[in-house]
C-alpha cells in the first residue's frame, strides 16, 4: 500500500493505449483497406486474448479465462465485414494475444 509504481504504470499505459485504440476505431469504422480493418479488430480482441492467457496460465481462473477467450474469438468473427477479414483478424488476434501477454505481464509487470 502506498506504492506509486503501479498507478503510474497503468496511467502511462492508458496514455499509450487510448490513442492506439482511437486510431484502431477510426480504421475499423472509416477505412476501405481490409487489412487495416482486420488489424483494428484484432487489436481489440487481442486484449481479451491476453487476459485469457493471463487468467489461465498465471492466475488459474478458469471461468474468467473462458469468458475472455470467448470474446477473443467472437469479436473477430462478428465485427469484420468479409470472410477474408475474419480469417486475418483471427490469426492476428492469436499473435497479438501472446505478444501482449509477454510484453505486459512478463515484461512490464514482472519487474515490480
Amino acid at each position: 500500500m502506498g506504492m506509486l509504481f503501479y498507478p503510474l504504470l497503468w496511467l502511462g499505459m492508458a496514455f499509450l493505449a487510448g490513442p492506439l485504440f482511437g486510431v484502431a476505431g477510426a480504421w475499423w469504422r472509416r477505412n476501405e483497406d481490409w487489412r487495416r480493418r482486420a488489424v483494428a479488430v484484432a487489436g481489440l480482441a487481442g486484449v481479451f486474448g491476453m487476459e485469457s492467457v493471463h487468467y489461465a496460465w498465471t492466475l488459474h481462473y478458469a471461468p474468467q479465462a473462458w469468458a475472455c477467450l470467448a470474446l477473443a474469438v467472437l469479436l473477430p468473427l462478428v465485427m469484420p465485414r468479409t470472410h477474408k477479414e475474419r480469417g486475418v483478424a483471427l490469426l492476428c488476434t492469436a499473435a497479438f494475444s501472446f505478444v501482449a501477454y509477454v510484453v505486459v505481464y512478463r515484461g512490464l509487470l514482472s519487474g515490480a
